[in-house]
C-alpha cells in the first residue's frame, strides 16, 4: 500500500488525473495486481498525453515486473480529439519524451490504436536479449479516443491477447451517458468479471474469452 501511494504520489502530478487522484489510484492497483509469469508480456496503454499514467505504470512495473516493457500508443500531431475542439499538441509528446526518457523499458508508437493493432502482428522488439512479439499483453490501459465505437474496437480486438488473470482498466467510461458502463453490465460472459466505478470499468479475464455478448 505504501508503495502505490509513492507511486502515485510522483506520478499524478503529470497527469490529467490529478484532480480524481480515486481513479489513478484505482489504475495503479489494478496494474500491480497483475499475475506474475515467465517471460512476463509487456503492458499497454492506449493514450498517454502528458505521460503521467505511463510514469505510474513504469514505477509498477519498475518495482514487480522488471524484466517487461511499457508499451504507449498516442497520435499527438495535432491530431483533433474524438468530437471535441480539444487537439493533442506536439507540445504533449514532448513532455511525455522527456518525462519517461531514462526508462530504456518503455516504447511509444506514434500513431492511432486502430493503426497500431493494424500492424500488431508485424513488429517485434528486444529486451532482457531476447526478441519478443506482441502476442500478449500483461495489463491494458484504454485511455485514448472515448467515443464508445472506438473503445468497443480496442476491447475487441486487445482482450484476446490479455493474460489469463490479467485486467483491462478503460478509463472515463462516465463519458457519453456511460454508454461503455452499460454496455458491460448488460453484456454476460462467464469468462470475465467486470466492475464499474464512477468513471473507470476494470475487467478481469479469467479465462480464454468466447465472443464478447451483445
Amino acid at each position: 500500500m505504501k508503495q502505490l501511494a509513492k507511486i502515485i504520489k510522483e506520478s499524478i502530478k503529470y497527469s490529467d488525473s490529478k484532480g480524481d487522484q480515486k481513479d489513478f489510484y484505482t489504475m495503479v492497483e489494478y496494474a500491480a495486481k497483475t499475475p506474475k509469469i515467465a517471460d512476463q508480456p509487456p503492458f499497454l496503454e492506449i493514450g498517454t498525453r502528458r505521460g503521467g499514467s505511463a510514469l505510474a505504470l513504469l514505477k509498477v512495473i519498475e518495482a514487480l515486473y522488471p524484466d517487461t516493457v511499457l508499451v504507449t500508443v498516442d497520435p499527438y500531431g495535432n491530431k483533433p480529439y474524438d468530437s471535441k475542439p480539444w487537439k493533442y499538441g506536439d507540445d504533449f509528446y514532448v513532455e511525455m519524451k522527456n518525462l519517461l526518457a531514462s526508462y530504456e523499458n518503455h516504447i511509444h508508437y506514434h500513431m492511432t490504436s486502430e493503426d497500431f493493432l493494424d500492424i500488431l502482428d508485424q513488429v517485434h522488439y528486444w529486451s532482457q536479449r531476447k526478441e519478443h512479439d506482441f502476442s500478449r499483453f500483461s495489463f491494458i490501459f484504454l485511455d485514448g479516443s472515448h467515443l464508445p465505437e472506438n473503445i468497443l474496437f480496442e476491447f475487441e480486438n486487445l482482450l484476446p491477447l490479455l493474460i489469463k488473470g490479467g485486467y483491462l482498466v478503460i478509463d472515463n467510461t462516465d463519458f457519453y451517458e456511460k454508454k461503455i458502463q452499460k454496455h458491460f453490465s448488460s453484456a454476460k460472459n462467464p469468462h470475465l468479471e467486470v466492475t464499474n466505478t464512477k468513471n473507470q470499468t476494470i475487467i478481469k479475464k479469467w479465462c480464454k474469452p468466447t465472443k464478447q455478448t451483445e
